[in-house]
């Protein structure tokens, strides 16, 4: 991992975000055997990112309307009818 830990819980906390994110989307810069040239990079970090934000929907008070908020339209409307 080309950051150091440190530095890493030092953002977090600067910034007010989870370390385990940060982490994650740091161990996604990781060189990967499968993938040499990094094209794929921004894929996984991406992938973080929704993760993290569908989390916070999905553990909102009202999930649906967080998801509506974030722009997960057709997430939103599959959870109401679910429910």
């Amino acid at each position: 991992m080309s950051r150091d830990l440190n530095a890493l819980r030092d953002a977090a906390d600067r910034v007010g975000l989870p370390f385990d994110y940060l982490q994650r989307l740091a161990q996604a810069e990781a060189p990967d055997p499968q993938d040499p040239e990094g094209t794929g990079t921004l894929a996984k970090q991406l992938t973080i990112v929704f993760d993290h934000y569908m989390a916070k929907c999905l553990a909102n008070s009202d999930p649906v309307t967080a998801l509506r908020d974030f722009g997960f339209e057709e997430s939103a409307e599959t959870l109401a009818k679910a429910r």
